[in-house]
């Protein structure tokens, strides 16, 4: 049994159409990734900014002001969110800190 020529033509168009539907959905998935890498981009950056940040303000003429650092460390914290890709700044915060006032990772011991 032949089929007409115009279900030829509509079968043509929906399978263009369905592939452009597939490539479109791929094209946002892509689109949807670079936003979130770089919204995780830009929360490393200002917590690394934070961070410097805290450093210059607890030096002091004869020296580094732990005490000075943990308070400007534990502020900048708390105005980071706790969800969303802006919480990764308390991730970057909390291991430069701790890379700055020498302390070791908490699963390494000592040998």
């Amino acid at each position: 049994m032949t089929t007409s020529p115009v279900h030829d033509i509509d079968t043509k168009y929906i399978r263009q159409i369905q592939q452009q539907q597939i490539a479109l959905a791929l094209i946002t998935a892509e689109r949807d990734a670079a936003v979130r890498e770089r919204d995780l981009a830009r929360a490393r950056s200002e917590a690394s900014t934070k961070l410097i940040e805290g450093l210059l303000a607890s030096l002091r003429p004869f020296g580094f002001s732990r005490k000075r650092f943990l308070l400007a460390i534990r502020r900048a914290a708390r105005t980071v969110p706790d969800q969303g890709p802006d919480s990764l700044q308390h991730t970057v915060l909390f291991d430069g800190s701790n890379r700055i006032l020498g302390a070791r990772p908490l699963d390494r011991t000592r040998p």
